[in-house]
């Protein structure tokens, strides 16, 4: 039997938009992200620059991110 499915809360959605890079797709590291609930918004050149905008903005609105510890999909993506 499937595990049930944990609603997604709200105030983790994002909104991401990749900036269109001449090549493949998959080499996209570039763009902007935006927080829905606050607004808060940040361009990103890196992957890295990405994730810690997102984990920033989930700290300050959960509290329950410590710092320095990270996801395992952030590490692998680096």
């Amino acid at each position: 039997m499937p595990e049930p499915v944990t609603p997604l809360r709200a105030d983790h959605a994002f909104v991401l938009q990749l900036q269109e890079s001449r090549g493949r797709p998959e080499t996209c590291r570039a763009g902007r992200v935006e927080h829905l609930k606050s607004g808060e918004a940040t361009r990103f050149t890196t992957t890295a620059e990405l994730w810690d905008f997102v984990d920033r903005v989930l700290a300050a609105t959960t509290g329950r991110r410590e710092q320095g510890t990270s996801p395992a999909w952030k590490k692998e993506t680096g």
